[in-house]
């Protein structure tokens, strides 16, 4: 009876330790999506903005002009903010489905991408120096 009331000790410890790592990884993933969220905001308020103005006065009809504050490619630069963030909450994603008990092959499946990259492509760096988004 003892040692089917370590093996219960255990597991309840085990359950516990899950749903904090998936709380903390929910956390992260939240915080990731409302940066992604406000970097398209961004993004959207830039090429509001440029809308409003006049024609020529728009830099997407004008080379760029340092001189005057044009810096080349502003719309690519915001996209790029964007793209940045949402690949942060991708692999924020990935780490809520691992902290909840997703394996690599149903994350992979998601992906439409196989096991081996998404594994390399997302599992967290380790100690011997491992380079995981």
């Amino acid at each position: 009876m003892k040692r089917l009331s370590e093996r219960v000790d255990r597991g309840w410890v085990h359950t516990e330790q899950r749903m904090d790592a998936t709380g903390e990884a929910l956390r992260q993933l939240r915080s990731a999506a409302y940066m992604a969220e406000h970097e398209a905001r961004g993004l959207a308020a830039v090429v509001d903005d440029e809308a409003a103005k006049p024609r020529w006065s728009q830099p997407a009809w004008d080379r760029p002009r340092p001189e005057l504050g044009r810096r080349p490619a502003p719309y690519t630069r915001t996209a790029l903010e964007l793209l940045q963030a949402a690949h942060e909450a991708m692999a924020a994603a990935v780490a809520a489905d691992r902290a909840a008990g997703s394996g690599w092959a149903a994350i992979a499946a998601a992906l439409d991408i196989s096991e081996d990259t998404a594994a390399r492509r997302y599992r967290p760096a380790t100690r011997t120096g491992g380079t995981g988004r």
